[in-house]
């Protein structure tokens, strides 16, 4: 079995700032005057374990012009890490690069999907206190579908709570127009049907619909992404958030 991850231990308090500033371009966002503490009684922060999609073999989605899915899960999933880390949390990427989690011996196709899926639940279990948050795109034979939408865990009673937070912040701060709602995710969604901590899928847009698919490749946009969800994480914990304690200024 091959894991590789990346993981960074920093604070148990949550450090906004300068170093939120330091990952948003000015083509995104300002942010000013942000000194989070908790909104409670002081509380260990868990692990996130952030999942980019697919990878290696499996390429996932292939979108309009090509764009592959696996690289864009793992470009956003890093800017994600990135916030996290940051911001003082204990963070872990199941793939950091282009590869999956299964075992090398295995032939088939098939029997190196489920073994790469398999082991990315392991992963995160490994964890005691842990929030599992996989990043992926959407596709379909029609190219008019479009936006963002969450898919939480059935296990954990708090997964509800975390997609209907993150997709509110989602469709908030990326489109506006996105009328998609937050679901629970079936059984044919291995990874988060089973995890037994609070865990969504993230399909952050259409890899079918031109609008979607090109705002997707852009590095901006994925920034933007990556701080709906890093937001909706810290909501959802009770930590003062972005739209509560920053100054936003789009810049031209």
């Amino acid at each position: 079995m091959r894991m590789k991850w990346k993981k960074s231990t920093a604070a148990a308090v949550l450090l906004f700032g300068l170093a939120a500033v330091s990952l948003m371009v000015h083509s995104v966002s300002e942010i000013m005057a942000v000194t989070p503490v908790f909104a409670g009684e002081e509380q260990e922060l868990p692990t996130i374990v952030i999942d980019a999609g697919h990878g290696g073999f499996d390429g996932g989605a292939t979108g309009v012009d090509g764009i592959v899915e696996k690289d864009l899960n793992l470009s956003i999933a890093r800017k994600l890490y990135d916030l996290f880390t940051v911001n003082g949390f204990d963070t872990v990427l199941t793939r950091d690069s282009d590869e999956t989690l299964e075992d090398p011996s295995l032939t088939t196709i098939r029997k190196r999907k489920n073994s790469d899926i398999h082991n990315r639940l392991e992963l995160a279990k490994s964890y005691d206190n842990c929030i599992l948050l996989s990043i992926h795109q959407n596709k379909f034979p029609q190219s008019q579908y479009f936006g963002a939408q969450v898919f939480y865990g059935p296990k954990n009673p708090q997964s509800e709570a975390l997609a209907k937070i993150t997709q509110r912040r989602m469709v908030e701060m990326l489109q506006p127009e996105n009328t998609r709602q937050y679901k629970p995710c079936g059984d044919s969604v291995y990874l988060i049907y089973n995890a037994p901590m609070p865990a969504l899928l993230i399909e952050c847009g259409f890899l079918s619909n031109p609008d979607d698919a090109y705002k997707l490749i852009d590095a901006d946009y994925q920034k933007k992404i990556a701080f709906a969800i890093f937001s909706s994480t810290a909501e959802y914990l009770g930590l003062q958030t972005p739209a509560e304690t920053a100054v936003y200024r789009e810049l031209e």
